[in-house]
This record gives structure tokens, C-alpha cells and sequence, in this order.
């Protein structure tokens, strides 16, 4: 009896990686290594200035990710931040890699001298 694949293999991998002869299922094996090789080395690299949004201060930068402050429009039509004026803040966010994606977290608002 095959095995069963898991819940999360999409449905069209599932269904054509019983069809392979042994040499193709042996070469997907060594690429999937090589993947997720690949995205461990990424996600060890430190997150670059030019990944972060435009016009931020960067407090630190380390492997686990970038410390950064940001100044934001509201979203608020009526507000002057839309219209050219000062923008809110600043913020604080961390900025680090999720395999081959840069997320953000809030870390909360913070002075503009902050280096916490």
C-alpha cells in the first residue's frame, strides 16, 4: 500500500509524485534538500537596508533582524500626514526573515532617540 501523502502537499504534487520513476523521485529529493538548505542559509543573513521600507532610522542590525524607527500616514483623508504634512510617530519595528520572506513586528511607539 502507498503512502499517504501529508494534508499540506498540494493536491496537484500528491497526485503526480506517484507517477515518477525512481531516478525523478531521487533527483526531487536532493532538489527539496537544496531548497530548504537554501532557505536556512537565507534565513540566517541579516535583513539589508534596502529590504526595509524607504526613509527609516536603523537603530541595530544583527542576524535575528533590524531594529528600525518609522513615521507613518494615518490612512485618515482629513489628517495632514495624507496631505504632505507631518507624518505619525516615530514607530519601532523588528524586521527579520521568515525563509525567503522579510516580515515586520511592532514593537511599539518610541522617542525619536530611542535605542531600545
Amino acid at each position: 500500500m502507498p503512502p499517504t501523502a501529508p494534508p499540506s502537499l498540494p493536491n496537484y504534487l500528491a497526485k503526480g509524485l506517484p507517477k515518477q520513476d525512481d531516478e525523478a523521485l531521487e533527483d526531487t529529493r536532493k532538489y527539496i534538500d537544496e531548497l530548504l538548505a537554501a532557505r536556512e542559509q537565507r534565513r540566517s543573513e541579516p535583513v539589508t537596508e534596502s529590504e526595509l521600507p524607504e526613509d527609516v532610522n536603523v537603530l541595530e542590525s544583527e542576524s535575528s533582524g533590524a531594529v528600525y524607527l518609522e513615521y507613518r500616514t494615518c490612512g485618515d483623508e482629513s489628517c495632514s500626514c495624507m496631505s504632505g504634512g507631518e507624518k505619525h510617530g516615530p514607530y519601532k519595528y523588528r524586521a527579520y526573515r521568515d525563509g525567503d520572506t522579510v516580515r515586520r513586528e511592532y514593537l511599539g511607539k518610541a522617542t525619536e532617540t530611542s535605542t531600545e
